[in-house]
């Protein structure tokens, strides 16, 4: 796998772009006129290099991982000769390239990969996963991680005793001591993302429907969300901590 990632170029810039931005003197002249639009092309131009660069190197990453796992010799050659691959590749690194998260960067390259393990679900199933990982962010996968079990990931991050003299509520009680502890204030973001993963038929949560300690605390994934953190191999779901806020 050297190979592969020897053909991905750095994304530093030429020594014609240094000259160019420094004969701009960015921070001396007033961002006005044709020069902003200079100065935010070049910008740009260089967020979206950097962007590329990382996920191409994540995509390196999961194919060595995929060889690894599989005990498979895989070569250069096996990777870009994959019709599949190729088109999931350009698909994801277009999305790759717009979204400021890292995390998702990195679900995108698993997601083009998987079309190079012959374990693992069928193409139309792979397709629907995609369809998913593009269209959820980081809040909506930690939100799917938590409702794997409550109960489990609140003692994994010394919250039981948000519960402990809680005999009923409802589910928000317990997710909202979460999110407030990883400074999250705001629970319009967080009700929002938790309607786009129940509109997909990921959980399944009555957020605001009062019931017992064990309701409040039971988990709430449905066997697709299930699925699809499988699929991401997202490791122990109890350790997964929302995004910054």
């Amino acid at each position: 796998m050297t190979d592969l990632t020897n053909l991905i170029p750095s994304h530093e810039p030429s020594e014609d772009t240094l000259a160019t931005v420094g004969g701009m003197a960015l921070d001396a002249i007033p961002l006005v006129g044709p020069l902003a639009g200079r100065a935010l092309d070049h910008a740009l131009a260089m967020r979206e290099r950097e962007r590329r660069r990382e996920f191409d190197l994540a995509i390196v990453g999961e194919v060595q991982r995929l060889a690894e796992q599989a005990e498979t010799a895989l070569t250069v050659a096996d990777v870009v000769s994959s019709d599949e691959f190729l088109a999931t590749l350009a698909r994801t690194r277009r999305e790759a390239a717009e979204t400021a998260s890292t995390t998702k960067r990195q679900r995108l390259a698993r997601a083009a990969v998987s079309s190079l393990d012959p374990g693992a679900p069928s193409r139309a199933e792979r397709e629907g996963y995609l369809r998913l990982i593009i269209e959820l962010d980081d809040l909506h996968i930690w939100l799917l991680s938590y409702f794997v079990h409550p109960r489990k990931w609140l003692e994994t991050h010394d919250l039981a005793h948000t519960y402990a003299n809680v005999s009923a509520g409802s589910p928000a009680l317990p997710l909202e001591a979460a999110l407030g502890h990883f400074g999250h204030t705001s629970s319009a973001p967080v009700e929002n993302a938790l309607a786009d993963i129940q509109r997909r038929g990921l959980v399944d949560v009555p957020l605001r429907t009062f019931m017992s300690q064990s309701g409040m605390l039971q988990p709430r994934i449905t066997s697709r969300g299930r699925a699809l953190l499988h699929f991401l191999n997202q490791g122990n779901a109890a350790d997964a901590v929302p995004p910054a806020a």
